[in-house]
């Protein structure tokens, strides 16, 4: 059995009945597992970041705790939040990831930039506001925790 959420954190609700006995079941699933990784180029990452400015933007800043500092722990704290791909960077105080949404294929970027001491940057670019806003919340939760 598969469940199509259509992009969508909205709880999926139904029974499971047996001959003597009826199961209310819910299952709402985690914004991050609603994407699937996309792999592209750091100039294709830019390109489409280009395109989803403003509205389509969300930022906001963290501190990130001594353990999440390295570069090993932000990409396995961002790939346990997020079903997304890692994408190439120049720079090495910044990480980026890309993913698209499973059912509609929009595409979802984060870039997460370190800046001096223990404080970072986290930007999501999406035209999805709710999974972006949603997914803020997870990713930062997943650093700092």
């Amino acid at each position: 059995m598969g469940i199509d959420f259509c992009d969508s954190t909205q709880a999926a609700n139904f029974q499971l009945c047996t001959h003597t006995r009826q199961f209310y079941v819910s299952i709402q699933p985690p914004v991050g597992e609603l994407m699937a990784p996309v792999f592209m180029s750091e100039n294709e990452f830019k390109k489409e970041q280009g395109k989803l400015m403003g509205m389509s933007e969300i930022t906001e800043k963290l501190t990130l705790p001594e353990k999440c500092r390295s570069d090993h722990s932000i990409v396995q704290q961002v790939t346990s939040a997020a079903n997304v791909g890692r994408v190439p960077c120049g720079a090495s105080n910044e990480y980026r990831f890309a993913a698209k949404t499973v059912t509609s294929g929009s595409l979802v970027l984060i870039t997460l930039e370190r800046r001096e001491g223990s404080t970072a940057q986290l930007t999501i670019n999406s035209e999805k506001m709710v999974i972006g806003t949603m997914l803020v919340k997870d990713i930062i939760q997943a650093l700092t925790q």
